[in-house]
């Protein structure tokens, strides 16, 4: 026998007709409870204050956890079919989740997790940009496989908001040493986080973490460990440094430094 939890939801009276999903949904007046069909991810609810409403997903959205879209653990949440969500309307347009009755008895908090990008092959061109990240993202880590860049100044990456990925303003430094332990090499950068400062052809494994330390001035802190393999010995590498973008991140560009053409392996990205 399966149980459902059931935490926070408050009794409702009338049906309303099915809302299909949008990215601004609009809570109809013929009812306090309703399906929501399709796919497509919630940023935002237009309704009026004081409503009371409970929401049954009839298939996998995400909803964006925002400043007028308020969801538990301030993180956002992916529905799976026969997840139910309650709201109230604390002001027009505004609305924060009361409580859940979610498919596997879970809790939206620990539903989070982080998302998962489509992994982008760096076998040609100077750079792979993964953009449409959401609002309320804290956490970013990318993932290289085997990236080889054209050139001896090794790979990097830009951070960008609506206006664009930004070219300046960046601290950044990266070492690498070789197999004895020596630091044989440094470099540091204004333009963008250097991951690392490799030979030609060099292939490079590892992960490139990037966590927002402050949401009011959208600064990010970027740490990096890298390894290097070559053909005559094995390398490694590692550093960091900051960035305060213009405003809230939406995109990550993964790139060859000084217009340097990629030539083989992956990369990717997850975040939450």
């Amino acid at each position: 026998m399966s149980v459902t939890k059931v935490t926070g939801m408050m009794s409702t009276g009338t049906k309303g007709g099915d809302i299909p999903s949008a990215s601004t949904l609009v809570i109809d007046t013929d009812g306090d409870y309703f399906d929501i069909t399709g796919t497509t991810g919630i940023t935002a609810m237009t309704v009026d204050a004081g409503r009371r409403f409970t929401l049954h997903f009839d298939g996998a959205l995400t909803l964006t956890h925002g400043s007028s879209l308020y969801l538990p653990g301030a993180t956002n949440f992916t529905t799976e079919a026969n997840d139910c969500l309650s709201f109230i309307a604390t002001a027009a347009n505004t609305v924060r989740c009361t409580g859940y009755a979610l498919k596997d008895g879970g809790s939206p908090v620990a539903a989070g997790g982080f998302t998962m990008a489509s992994e982008q092959a760096t076998t040609s061109g100077t750079g792979v940009t993964f953009g449409s990240i959401p609002a309320g993202t804290k956490q970013i880590i990318v993932m290289l496989e085997g990236v080889v860049s054209g050139s001896g100044d090794g790979i990097g990456v830009q951070l960008g908001d609506a206006g664009g990925i930004e070219t300046s303003g960046y601290i950044s430094t990266a070492m690498h040493f070789d197999d004895n332990s020596n630091i044989v090499a440094a470099y540091s950068s204004t333009a963008g986080f250097f991951a690392s400062v490799n030979d030609a052809n060099d292939k490079l494994w590892g992960h490139i973490t990037l966590t927002l330390l402050d949401a009011g001035t959208y600064s990010w802190i970027e740490s990096h460990t890298m390894g290097i393999s070559e053909q005559d010995e094995d390398r490694g590498g590692f550093g960091g440094g900051g960035k305060s973008l213009s405003g809230e991140l939406t995109q990550v560009k993964v790139m060859g430094v000084m217009g340097a053409t990629f030539s083989a392996g992956s990369v990717n990205i997850m975040y939450q």
